[in-house]
């Protein structure tokens, strides 16, 4: 989980796009954690998979609307990944956190990334 989380942080940070190639391997990548660890996450843990995901979401959007090959893969990629952010808010709102909690968490992830 830490190991996708500092990737991420990793591309936020550079000054060039990432290759299709690349962004979809790190999808998969993200999504087969996901598929063998979602329902183990802690409430940490999920708030960085949120994280993830909510940036998985709008640069998979922002590349679907331009005039590229790869262009429907964005799509379906952004719809993937806010299927999955939406089943982890579910868990945590499961687990007693408002909304208005969730969104704290995840603004201070945000600053300090």
């Amino acid at each position: 989980m830490q190991e996708l989380f500092d990737k991420m942080k990793e591309y936020l940070n550079m000054d060039s796009e990432i290759s299709f190639a690349e962004f979809d391997g790190y999808y998969k990548n993200v999504v087969a954690f996901l598929n063998d660890n979602w329902t183990g996450l802690n409430e940490d843990d999920t708030m960085k998979m949120l994280f993830i995901l909510d940036n998985l979401k709008s640069n998979g959007e922002d590349r679907a609307k331009r005039k590229e090959k790869e262009a429907k893969k964005y799509g379906k990629m952004a719809q993937r990944t806010e299927i999955w952010a939406n089943a982890l808010i579910g868990r945590l709102r499961e687990a007693g956190l408002t909304d208005e909690e969730i969104g704290k968490r995840y603004e201070e992830i945000y600053e300090a990334v």
